[in-house]
């Protein structure tokens, strides 16, 4: 009986077709021992998505699919995507490889590594973005640092991995 994944990541993915192969490789290139699922949601996606899926699925035991049929918003596919999770640890992501799969291993580490991981979030932070970009990210980091009373960094910023 294999074990259960340690880590489930979610990946929203809207019309991704193109990328998927290339995405789930990286995965299965970043892992090291970590036991995962890559749960990728079809976030209504209407490109071929749908045949792709199947094919990567069969070669990859890691990784899984739910479905969305009309896309609701990256959040929505975000939603979806953990309610199928299965392990203790979530994290989620792009699925455009604008976050490498290895910073979310990487993070995992740092999670594990944690004093208190019940009450840790780990998270990317993200560089070189326009100033317009930055003002409304500052905004919103505001917002969610004095709502939940603790200091926060670019909280946008992928990966996101917490138990």
């Amino acid at each position: 009986m294999p074990q259960s994944p340690q880590l489930s990541i979610v990946l929203p993915c809207y019309n991704e077709a193109a990328g998927l192969a290339a995405l789930v490789e990286r995965f299965a290139e970043s892992c090291g021992d970590v036991r995962f699922e890559l749960i990728l949601v079809d976030n209504g996606s209407t490109d071929r998505t749908q045949e792709v899926l199947p094919g990567l699925l069969a070669k990859y035991s890691f990784a899984r699919s739910v479905r969305v049929d009309v896309n609701q918003g990256y959040g929505h596919g975000i939603l979806t995507g953990l309610q199928a999770a299965t392990a203790d640890v979530l994290a989620w992501s792009h699925a455009d490889l604008q976050t490498d799969p290895a910073d979310l291993f990487r993070a995992f580490r740092v999670f594990q590594d944690c004093e208190s991981p019940r009450r840790t979030l780990v998270k990317g932070r993200r560089h070189g973005r326009a100033l317009s970009e930055r003002i409304v990210s500052w905004g919103m980091q505001c917002a969610a640092s004095v709502l939940l009373r603790t200091p926060l960094h670019e909280i946008n910023a992928q990966p996101k991995l917490f138990h």
